[in-house]
């Protein structure tokens, strides 16, 4: 089992988890975090978090250039420590035109992971290392009755722990083929199939690469008679809730008059068979005490079925709000359009307010639509129709399944995974 640790700064309650590792959490309709002040942080350290946060605020815009973003802050640093660090994560982007088959929201989701990463730095918050993230297959899926030489998968820091690839079959058995593996780069693997010791078998269910004795991607093999997996849209009803009260900076926690800058964010984000939320605020008062406080945060927001995966959320992942605060102690915001959050509520910010509040943002969110599939020895809808748009298909898994994908809802056909690449 694989938590996120938990930090001051960034102050995660529950984990993502593996495929082969799920667990049901409680559908609890309000979540607040726990919170904890910590130690003042020097002025230069404001400045980083403020140049941090500004940054993961921009690289929320689909037209956002991640590139010339993280340059900006690298310039813009009063930390050489940061400058540093952003300089070898640029330095191990995958350039423009390079053998990267992965669509641009996927760098733009590991800058912003880099930055909250950093921030937890400057925050003393124990931050988590670099893991390996996959965003694409080449095929996305394996057709057994069209055999391929090899399955190119793409991520990024593929080299920060040692993957293992297994043939998993559907009775259980495992076959190990590591050795078909080359890491070409730390972005880019190579699963050899015509090396002599790589079988498939009747039972023969996915590739699965692995670390940590928890399965972390897989690509579907489809065989003879290989079925769609029941594939449907869960609905998430509005109304849930998530209350997150920042770490003190600097100041004595009382926001005193008007002036104060307030930035806010939700972002969305997956894995397995659970939905999580991030939920960032900073606030900055720029004038008379001047009280700043900072910090993310990671809550639960839905799980499916544990025998289910979560494959796809309608809409957008990110909300964001920048606004100048009054004087009053309680300011209510409505959500952008199209974003998760549909309203938020900044409290605690002295004025009538009572004195042992905290200042706190709570996010409240939308209905939120979520594509579920079913696991087990079947195929997604996505995963098949993305392989069939890649011409990795035989003509006659394609005239078998298309018949099944035809009873699959309208809208979950029309879906690609999540950072497919352009057509």
């Amino acid at each position: 089992m694989s938590y996120k640790r938990a930090s001051t700064g960034r102050r995660p309650l529950f984990a993502a988890i593996g495929i082969l590792s799920l667990f049901l959490f409680p559908p609890e309709s309000t979540a607040i975090f726990a919170g904890g002040r910590g130690q003042l942080r020097d002025r230069a350290v404001i400045e980083s978090v403020t140049l941090l946060d500004e940054a993961a605020n921009a690289l929320g815009n689909p037209a956002a250039d991640y590139r010339k973003i993280l340059e900006d802050v690298r310039a813009r640093s009063p930390r050489g420590f940061i400058e540093a660090q952003l300089a070898t994560f640029l330095s191990r982007a995958p350039a423009s035109g390079a053998d990267f088959t992965c669509g641009e929201e996927f760098m733009r989701d590991r800058a912003r992971q880099e930055l909250w990463r950093l921030k937890d730095t400057l925050l003393d918050s124990d931050p988590q290392p670099p893991q390996p993230r996959f965003c694409y297959a080449v095929p996305y899926a394996v057709d057994t009755a069209r055999p391929t030489k090899t399955v190119e998968v793409y991520g990024y820091d593929l080299d920060k722990a040692p993957l293992e690839i297994f043939v998993m079959n559907n009775d259980g058995f495992f076959q190990d083929v590591t050795f078909a593996s080359v890491n070409r780069t730390h972005y880019h693997l190579t699963i050899n199939l015509a090396n002599d010791g790589v079988t498939f078998s009747p039972k023969s269910q996915t590739l699965a690469v692995t670390w940590g004795h928890l399965v972390r991607y897989v690509v579907p093999l489809i065989r003879s008679g290989t079925p769609l997996c029941p594939s449907w849209i869960e609905e998430i009803p509005a109304g849930k809730t998530i209350t997150y009260p920042p770490l003190l900076l600097r100041g004595d926690g009382v926001f005193r008059g008007t002036g104060t800058r307030v930035t806010a964010s939700a972002t969305l984000d997956y894995e397995s068979n659970k939905l999580d939320a991030t939920v960032c605020m900073t606030a900055f008062e720029q004038n008379g005490a001047r009280t700043a406080v900072s910090g993310c945060g990671v809550e639960y927001v839905f799980t499916t079925d544990p025998d289910r995966v979560i494959e796809k959320v309608f809409g957008g992942l990110l909300s964001q709000i920048n606004y100048i605060h009054g004087s009053q102690a309680e300011d209510v915001k409505d959500g952008s359009r199209g974003s998760p959050v549909r309203r938020w509520t900044f409290a605690g910010f002295g004025g009538k307010s009572p004195a042992a509040t905290e200042t706190q943002v709570t996010a409240q969110f939308g209905t939120i639509r979520v594509v579920s599939s079913a696991t087990g020895d079947c195929v997604s809808a996505i995963a098949y129709s993305e392989a069939k748009r890649r011409d990795a298909l035989s003509p006659a898994t394609r005239e078998r399944l298309d018949s099944q994908l035809s009873r699959i809802d309208p809208a979950v056909r029309k879906l690609r995974p999540r950072f497919a690449p352009p057509d």
